[in-house]
């Protein structure tokens, strides 16, 4: 009988994996460095399909009913059928000449390695590009609807709330529109590029800053409601999720190598883990369960930091089970930062290592 966090098996594509893995209908939807979107039953386990892109595919697939949409750094959001993988429409998004400046150790500190994936909302589809909008996009025809500037790039995903759509931008703004028309409802300026999604727990909207600090700020006003200093300066770079509580938040740091668990209300630390490397993704919760990967990379006179994935109790905590990433070449040398999937009793994870490994939930 296999315990919790036992290796399952693993399934090779030929890039690096920065994109989530989306699961339904014992499916795993992923994207992947080589260009394509993949579609893999986990069960048998072989691919269901793929479908080819011409850029890296870091966003993380959407489904709503039959369709299933993901962004490209080839500059197109794409809605396909999710059984066949066949293409019902593309639209651009202006950002194929976006130049990336992926982690290095030497300036400019961009690390521009994530990317926005789609919100679906009734017939909308929201997304924001490389070219500093956010776009609105019918679901059914990818006819642009509206769309909004801010002054820097959006790599977050947008969230939606009693009628407004929020999304974060690397001009360092949260910005409230109205879902139907894309009016402005508000504004608030961090002092930081965001890469950190906008998430809403408890009627607080959770937000990180590369400017060191975590905010809660109330959602139909943007008016702060309260402010975290992060350890050691350490950028904000993942995004909230929601405990099942709905009281209680997890998200995860840069060089603090921290999962940290807060209170949405107060803003107050419950509890850390202590993730030994960068955990820029968004944790995962699944049955009292977070996961959460974590990169790494060997720059002598930084931060230290080690590749890891790590199942920790939501109440305590307490690490449950973790597995030890391979090493990769690069600056950042491995380690797993894309949201792995939780269900039919598997986690599958989403490394950097150019293989998705499957493990016993």
């Amino acid at each position: 009988m296999a315990a919790s966090g036992d290796y399952l098996f693993s399934y090779q594509v030929k890039g690096e994996n920065w994109g989530g893995i989306t699961l339904r209908d014992h499916t795993a939807y992923f994207g992947s460095d080589d260009g394509h979107l993949y579609a893999l039953n986990v069960e048998q386990p072989k691919l269901a399909w793929s479908y080819k892109t011409a850029g890296l595919v870091r966003s993380r697939p959407t489904i709503k009913q039959h369709q299933i949409f993901f962004s490209s750094d080839d500059g197109y959001l794409y809605a396909l059928n999710r059984w066949q993988g066949k293409l019902l429409w593309r639209t651009s998004l202006n950002d194929a000449d976006v130049q990336r400046i992926l982690p290095a150790n030497h300036a400019p500190w961009e690390f521009d390695y994530t990317k926005s994936s789609a919100l679906v909302q009734g017939n909308k589809v929201f997304i924001g590009s490389g070219d500093g909008h956010l776009y609105a996009l019918a679901r059914t025809s990818g006819e642009v609807l509206w769309r909004f500037k801010t002054e820097g790039k959006i790599r977050a995903t947008p969230a939606h709330h009693q009628g407004l759509v929020f999304i974060s931008s690397w001009d360092g703004s949260v910005y409230a529109l109205n879902k139907h028309t894309g009016a402005l409802v508000w504004q608030y300026e961090t002092q930081g590029a965001l890469t950190s999604s906008p998430l809403i727990v408890d009627d607080v909207l959770v937000i990180g800053s590369r400017d060191t600090h975590l905010y809660g700020l109330d959602p139909q006003s943007g008016a702060l409601l309260w402010k975290q200093a992060y350890p050691g300066g350490s950028w904000v770079e993942s995004s909230a999720t929601a405990a099942a509580d709905g009281e209680h938040f997890y998200i995860g740091s840069s060089d603090s190598n921290l999962l940290n668990k807060f209170h949405a209300r107060s803003g107050e630390l419950t509890w850390q883990f202590e993730t030994g490397g960068w955990s820029w993704g968004q944790p995962v919760v699944k049955n009292g369960t977070v996961y959460i990967g974590a990169t790494g990379h060997d720059e002598p006179g930084w931060f230290e930091t080690q590749r890891g994935f790590f199942a920790v109790d939501g109440q305590t905590g307490q690490q449950q089970w973790q597995y030890q990433p391979k090493m990769i070449d690069g600056f950042v040398h491995g380690g797993v930062y894309g949201a792995p999937a939780v269900g039919y009793g598997k986690v599958i994870v989403p490394d950097l290592d150019g293989y998705i490994h499957v493990f016993e939930e």
